[in-house]
């Protein structure tokens, strides 16, 4: 029967094997399956701004306008965030929901957009997908997760949605939710998860038998001050420790920085106490894992076999 075997030796796997530069699950290159509906939106939006702006030219009476921006606030949705008259709202230092709901507040920053905007009816295709696209790093909080429940679910590790089955089956996987909420996890697990912030949530719950595996994911593509707070983050998790020794920590990263932060190259200051901290912290902790992609997959091959 095989054995998990040193963190260290995982470590070790994931410097050996770097990420790779395109990765599927966080590659969002198809067109939007509902690129028509922002484009047929965006041109309501643009006709109306046209017909209002048209109207005070004429010095049309201000009843007849306020119709017009009442229409506007009606047709004004989930398919707006990518028009430029959406996006302009944004610019601002407002929100979409919260301009529609405010017929006052509109009118002022559609003066505005008069004033600062070309007005045209042009609505490109390409125009709406570049802002689509523009968004798509939002989409990648949730690619590590279903990366991670990919790899899982190939070696018998299925996800499950409540505590019932998590508890009724010899391996599966969990997401963090309602239902799998921190304080459930606490309870349920009898573990303090004793992280700074006292209620946050991790990414994935891996179990085997009698062991548990708490894991956190991220995935960063570069460096600087919102990405240190992430490594921060799994750091901390890594040095996290629990009375019950069935239970792991598992902080997971990939993308670029991964690469940096588990190569030999030597860099600044920040870098190299994140190097000597993951170290440190592997070393105290036996039970506690740091990984990227080949890491991971090795440990679950490993644990599948117990």
């Amino acid at each position: 029967m095989k054995k998990i075997q040193n963190n260290l030796r995982y470590f070790a796997l994931s410097r050996n094997n770097q990420e790779k530069i395109l990765d599927d699950f966080y590659v969002f290159d198809e067109k939007h399956p509902q690129l028509q509906k922002y484009i047929a939106n965006t041109k309501e939006i643009k006709n109306i701004l046209i017909t209002i702006r048209t109207l005070q030219k004429k010095k049309e009476n201000k009843k007849v306008i306020a119709k017009y921006f009442l229409e506007l606030s009606k047709i004004m949705g989930k398919f707006s965030n990518c028009s430029e008259f959406g996006c302009f709202i944004n610019a601002c230092d407002s929100f979409l929901d919260f301009a529609k709901k405010d017929i006052v507040l509109l009118e002022k920053i559609a003066e505005r957009y008069f004033d600062k905007r070309i007005l045209n009816e042009a609505v490109p295709e390409e125009w709406v997908q570049a802002i689509i696209d523009s968004n798509s790093a939002r989409k990648k909080g949730e690619g590590g997760e279903n990366k991670l429940l990919n790899i899982l679910e190939k070696y018998g590790f299925q996800e499950v949605k409540t505590w019932e089955a998590f508890f009724n089956k010899q391996k599966c996987a969990a997401k963090f939710s309602k239902i799998f909420s921190v304080t459930n996890v606490r309870k349920n697990l009898n573990i303090e998860l004793a992280t700074k912030k006292q209620n946050k949530k991790l990414d994935l719950i891996i179990k085997c038998g009698k062991n548990v595996f708490l894991c956190e994911a991220k995935h960063l593509n570069t460096s600087g001050g919102a990405q240190n707070s992430q490594i921060s983050e799994l750091i901390e998790i890594i040095g996290l420790k629990e009375k019950n020794k069935n239970i792991s920590y598992i902080a997971f990263l990939d993308g670029s920085y991964s690469n940096i932060l588990l190569g030999d190259a030597i860099g600044g200051d920040k870098l190299m106490t994140q190097k000597k901290e993951i170290g440190e912290c592997l070393t105290r902790n036996p039970s506690s894992f740091w990984v990227n992609t080949t890491g991971f997959k090795s440990l679950i091959s490993d644990l599948n076999q117990i």
